[in-house]
């Protein structure tokens, strides 16, 4: 039996490896022909950088021979692919300096913003999710689910701004904008969480209610068990399955976030960094942190994929059996009106 066990855990292991590396090799792609599909020529920006004026078309066209960009596409994509693989984006057109660096010194930050406002949605959104379910109606259960659906609701710029009119101009509490000490880090997690807990509430309630309805909670009701003892001991573990999953997207979710929020409260992450890329038409740039937080968001989406698999064996099962093509059988021949014999194939799912 543990033997079985291990077998399915490693051939889930392996194909869940083949589609995450497949799905990250079609966003490298993706990322590529949009960008490539873009108005302006990097040659000509990066010349003009370097000269400090506009460049001259031979010193365009000796950038385009450095870049390779006088490659056919495809074979342009497969050197950035595999440069990319080893963390080589290349030089900014903005800065002229090499991309990997700058996006290091910029990971750091956004994953702390992401870190901080994923605690505070799963923390928020798990209490109230637990509240709703076990409040079944009353004032109680509808204010938990106002507020959830107001949080949930709520544009991110919109929040940025009432947190600002609130909380730095009218009682002074933060600053406005920038990074520098504690208090800088309040409205950004409060924009970013808050969405996300509201969101990861009403999931966390719906799954919840669904498992303390089940039969054997009754039963545990019946022989006296403390509420607590079944929310915390039986329901949670059964609705920890779709809670890991949303919890997945929602990070991948936050870090996507960042590009908005980091550029209201003038944070140096990587979502800024997109920004300016964009503006600037900085192709090179715009590619790699468009790769690597996509990249980011499917990773996320993938490891709660696999901690869902190893908390609930039955997902695992699911993903197992819907990769399995059906099995045919060939039925016994049947004659027809006019003598001929046919055979039908009958399709079994297994």
């Amino acid at each position: 039996m543990r033997t079985r066990r291990l077998r399915s855990a490693g051939r889930y292991l392996a194909r869940w490896l083949v589609d995450t590396v497949g799905v990250l090799v079609a966003l490298s792609a993706g990322t590529f022909a949009l960008v490539l599909l873009a108005r302006g020529d990097p040659a000509a920006m990066l010349a003009a950088t370097r000269a400090g004026r506009p460049a001259t078309p031979e010193q365009v066209e000796a950038v385009r021979a450095e870049l390779g960009l006088d490659a056919p596409a495809p074979l342009r994509y497969l050197r950035w692919f595999a440069d990319a693989v080893t963390g080589d984006f290349g030089v900014s057109l903005r800065t002229n300096t090499p991309i990997g660096p700058e996006i290091a010194d910029r990971m750091g930050v956004t994953l702390g913003l992401v870190a901080g406002s994923a605690v505070l949605a799963l923390v928020v959104g798990v209490a109230v999710g637990v509240a709703g379910a076990v409040f079944e109606r009353g004032l109680a259960r509808g204010a938990l689910r106002t507020a959830a659906l107001l949080a949930t609701s709520v544009p991110a710029f919109w929040l940025s701004y009432l947190l600002v009119l609130v909380l730095a101009l009218r009682l002074r509490l933060v600053p406005t904008s920038g990074m520098a000490g504690s208090t800088t880090w309040v409205m950004p997690l409060a924009v970013l969480g808050l969405p996300a807990a509201g969101a990861l509430s009403r999931v966390v309630a719906v799954t919840l209610r669904e498992a303390l309805d089940r039969p054997y909670v009754l039963a545990a009701l019946a022989r006296g068990s403390r509420p607590t003892s079944i929310v915390l001991r039986d329901g949670l573990p059964n609705a920890a399955g779709p809670i890991l999953s949303v919890a997945g997207f929602t990070v991948g979710t936050l870090l996507v976030g960042t590009i908005v929020v980091e550029q209201i409260f003038g944070w140096p992450g990587l979502g800024a960094y997109f920004v300016k890329a964009a503006a600037a038409r900085d192709v090179p740039a715009l590619q790699a942190s468009a790769l690597v937080l996509g990249g980011g968001f499917i990773l996320a989406n993938r490891l709660a994929d696999v901690a869902q698999a190893l908390i609930d064996p039955r997902s695992r099962r699911d993903a197992e059996t819907h990769h399995r093509p059906p099995r045919q059988r060939w039925r016994q021949p049947v004659r027809s009106g006019t003598g001929e014999t046919t055979a039908r194939p009958r399709t079994e799912t297994t």
